[in-house]
């Protein structure tokens, strides 16, 4: 009886196999989401909204995101540094991958990193085929990641949608992004009825967490 249940149960995950297939990308600390295969990731300017594993769908899938993080600007002086955004096209079924990006400590290294950032998408420790980019802000203070990618998906650049068959494009519907849309007006209410000691103390544990 017990074989019999066994097989039984084997049999019924196999069948249910298939259905469950998806990707996981492993994030480290200090990447933030910005638009996932055509959506809005919930970027906050705070930087709290780091993501350790992003789900997407099995086949073709585009990411933008950004390095976010305090680093050493000069002396004991420390600063926010955030890379130019980044447009990562790749393809990949039933496996977890890791996104692995240079390490950054200073603004100097990120100012260099900017002009040439490089990363790689691993599964189980070997890079997979990547087409990437960068995606042009301008001047812009606060950037509709989404309508730029838009735009960006409408040019021929390498990592533009435009270059894949619409056969092979992600849903957008399918990919699990995470949605924070008020996270940045929450957090500032609720700063603004905090009490001075509260304030000082929010903010020394923001600057000391925000690389996290």
């Amino acid at each position: 009886m017990k074989m019999k249940n066994l097989l039984l149960s084997s049999a019924l995950l196999a069948l249910a196999s298939p259905s469950m297939a998806q990707v996981n990308l492993a994030l480290p600390k200090g990447v933030h989401l910005l638009v996932v295969n055509g959506q809005d990731a919930g970027y906050s300017s705070l930087g709290f909204n780091h993501q350790p594993v992003l789900e997407l769908p099995d086949g073709q899938n585009q990411v933008v995101f950004r390095i976010g993080k305090i680093v050493m600007e000069s002396g004991s002086l420390k600063t926010k540094y955030d890379s130019v955004p980044i447009v990562a096209l790749f393809e990949a079924s039933d496996t977890t991958l890791t996104l692995d990006v240079p390490r950054i400590d200073t603004l100097a290294q990120g100012q260099q990193y900017d002009k040439s950032p490089s990363f790689d998408m691993l599964d189980h420790g070997k890079p997979i085929n990547v087409q990437s980019d960068t995606l042009s802000v301008g001047f812009d203070i606060s950037p509709n990641y989404v309508a730029l990618t838009r735009e960006y998906n409408q040019t021929q650049s390498v990592a533009s949608l435009r270059n894949v068959p619409q056969s092979q494009a992600a849903t957008p519907k399918t990919a699990q992004a995470p949605s924070h849309p008020d996270a940045d007006n929450m957090l500032k209410y609720w700063f603004e009825q905090a009490s001075p000691e509260s304030r000082k103390a929010f903010l020394s544990w923001a600057i000391s967490n925000m690389d996290k």
